[in-house]
C-alpha cells in the first residue's frame, strides 16, 4: 500500500521554499540598493531587467563601481561624429590609458606622469590621463566607455599604455562573457569544459547584483594571495597556454576600445609599449611579453592603429639606474623622456 504524502509536509515545504525565495528577494533589493548608494544611479535597480545596462565592480572595498547603459554609449557615439566634421580646437586633445606606468608619481612624489609633462610642456597637446594604479585594459575600456557618454568632444586620438597588468587575467579571472575570448583560444583544451560552466554562471551574474558582489568579494579575497609584479612571473605553475590566454585577452579588450574609437570618428589609436628594467637591458624577456607582441600586431593590422614601442634601449641612451626605481616604474627622466617621444610621434 502507497504511503500518502502528508498535507503538513506540504505546508512545510511550501513554508521553506516562500522563506527562501523572501530571502532571495530581499538580498537582492539590498545589494541593488547598496550599488545605487554608490553610483548614485537608479539605472542599478533595473540591471538584469534591460539588457543595456551593464555593472562592473571593479573594487568593491575602495567603492569602485562602473555602471554603462549601452544605449546611452551608442548615442554618444553617434553625437561624437557629428562633432568631428566642424571642430575647431587651439590644442590636440588626446585620452591617455593605462596602469600605475601611465597614472604616475610611484617612484616618489616628483615623479610625475608622463601624461601630464606632455601637456605641461607642449604649446599644442592636451593629454588627459585616466590612468589608474593596478588596472588592466578592461577596466580602461570601462572607463573610456564612460568618459564617451560624459564628454560633448572626441578628443583627436587614444594613447594606449597597458602591458604590465595584462597577466593579472591568470588569477583573477575573465571578467567579461567567457564564450567571447573562447572563439581566438582554440588551444586551450584544460579550459574548455570550465568555460561551459562559466557560462551559466555569466549568465547568473548578468541577472543578479547579489551573486555579482559576493562573486567580487570571493575574488578579491584571491587576489591578496598572489601579490607582486616578480611573484606572479616567476611562478613554476604558469604554462605557455597561461601566457597566450593573457595576451588573448589583452588583445579583445584593446580591440573593442578600437572599434569603439573608430565609431566616435577618432582617427588615430596609439597602441604604447612601456619599457621594462629587463628589456631596457636587453635581458630575456618574460614569458607573456612575447604573446603579447604579436597581439600588437595583429591590433595594428585593423587598421588607424600605431605602435610606439618604447622598450628598446636605442631610444633613450641612459642609464637604466636613472630611469627606473623597480622593475617597470619611471623616474622623473625617464617620465620626461617618454613624454617628449610621445609627442614627438603623435605630431609628425
Amino acid at each position: 500500500m502507497e504511503r500518502s504524502i502528508e498535507p503538513g509536509f506540504i505546508k512545510k515545504t511550501f513554508f521553506v521554499l516562500l522563506i527562501l525565495l523572501l530571502f532571495f528577494l530581499v538580498t537582492e533589493l539590498l545589494a541593488r540598493s547598496f550599488i545605487f548608494t554608490i553610483t548614485k544611479d537608479y539605472k542599478s535597480f533595473l540591471y538584469g531587467f534591460n539588457k543595456n545596462i551593464k555593472i562592473d565592480i571593479n573594487h568593491l572595498i575602495k567603492l569602485k563601481v562602473n555602471l554603462i547603459d549601452l544605449k546611452e554609449l551608442n548615442n554618444s557615439v553617434n553625437s561624437f561624429k557629428n562633432n568631428t566634421k566642424n571642430l575647431e580646437v587651439k590644442k590636440k586633445t588626446f585620452w591617455a590609458f593605462g596602469g600605475s606606468t601611465t597614472a604616475g608619481n610611484i617612484c616618489g612624489k616628483n615623479s610625475s606622469s608622463w601624461p601630464k609633462i606632455i601637456t605641461d610642456t607642449s604649446a599644442n597637446l592636451d593629454v588627459k590621463n585616466y590612468g589608474q594604479n593596478g588596472i588592466d585594459s578592461y577596466i580602461s575600456l570601462q572607463i573610456f566607455q564612460k568618459e564617451v557618454i560624459k564628454r560633448k568632444k572626441p578628443p583627436e586620438g587614444i594613447l594606449w599604455a597597458h602591458k604590465f597588468n595584462e597577466i593579472n587575467v591568470i588569477y583573477q579571472g575573465v571578467k567579461k562573457d567567457p564564450n567571447e575570448l573562447l572563439l581566438d583560444t582554440k588551444n586551450f583544451h584544460k579550459r574548455k569544459y570550465l568555460i561551459k560552466v562559466l557560462t551559466v554562471e555569466s549568465t547568473i551574474e548578468k541577472n543578479f547584483l547579489f551573486y555579482k558582489i559576493i562573486k567580487n568579494i570571493i575574488i578579491t579575497s584571491n587576489r591578496k594571495i598572489i601579490r607582486g609584479f616578480t611573484k606572479k612571473h616567476i611562478n613554476p605553475s604558469l604554462t605557455e597556454d597561461d601566457f597566450i590566454f593573457a595576451a588573448k585577452n589583452f588583445e579583445h579588450n584593446t580591440s573593442k576600445a578600437i572599434q569603439l574609437s573608430k565609431q566616435m570618428g577618432i582617427k588615430n589609436f596609439y597602441l604604447i609599449s612601456m619599457p621594462s628594467r629587463n628589456e631596457y637591458n636587453n635581458k630575456m624577456k618574460d614569458k607573456f611579453f612575447v604573446h603579447y607582441y604579436d597581439s600588437l600586431q595583429n591590433l595594428i593590422k585593423m587598421g588607424n592603429v600605431k605602435l610606439i614601442d618604447l622598450s628598446k634601449k636605442n631610444i633613450f641612451f641612459e642609464d637604466e639606474s636613472s630611469l627606473f626605481c623597480d622593475e617597470i616604474h619611471k623616474t622623473l627622466k625617464a617620465n620626461i623622456l617618454v613624454a617628449n617621444f610621445i609627442a614627438l610621434f603623435v605630431q609628425y
